[in-house]
């Protein structure tokens, strides 16, 4: 489990198939067992493999076509999504526009679970000094962009969470 600054905000990173990883994000963050993980992926390619989108491809082409990488995460029907990332089998997606982060996501596999490092309900860590307190196995070090991203829900076309992105530019694209 590591943390990591982002274009958005600092996160912390497992392997998506390390279950015990996984689990420990939640015990880190102190985050409802019930509350998804998000998937990070280095490429398309790499986000295309862990979805079954079926009449939703084109909506989502378009969004990553428009916004990846970068501050938007879209959540679609997944494809072998393990329980510990999502109950529903759902999964959100996000491709960063970090570069030293989409080679680390592609030296393990192009993806891996992720989420914001900080306790649940309170505001995403700010500084590599406030990452440096919570219980990670590695700190890369560096500086967060800011704004935690946008979220979609593409099995319904509703945006989630504005962030990085607005949400007026979001909408036009999922008409």
């Amino acid at each position: 489990m590591v943390a990591f600054p982002t274009d958005t905000v600092w996160g912390v990173l497992a392997l998506m198939e390390d279950e015990a990883a996984c689990k420990r994000i939640y015990e880190v963050k102190g985050r409802p067992e019930d509350k998804p993980l998000q998937v990070l992926v280095a490429d398309l390619e790499s986000a295309l493999e862990l979805v079954d989108l079926g009449p939703l491809e084109g909506k989502f082409l378009r969004l990553a076509e428009a916004f990846w990488p970068g501050g938007l995460t879209v959540v679609v029907p997944g494809k072998a999504i393990p329980p510990w990332i999502s109950k529903d089998g759902s999964v959100g997606l996000r491709m960063p526009d970090h570069a030293l982060l989409r080679e680390l996501l592609r030296r393990v596999g192009g993806h891996a679970a992720a989420t914001s490092l900080n306790k649940s309900g309170e505001p995403p860590v700010r500084t590599e000094a406030e990452a440096r307190t919570f219980a990670v196995d590695f700190v890369f070090p560096g500086e967060a962009g800011g704004l935690a991203s946008s979220v979609v829900d593409l099995r319904t076309g509703e945006v989630l969470r504005e962030g990085a992105i607005p949400k007026e530019a979001l909408l036009a694209h999922l008409r």
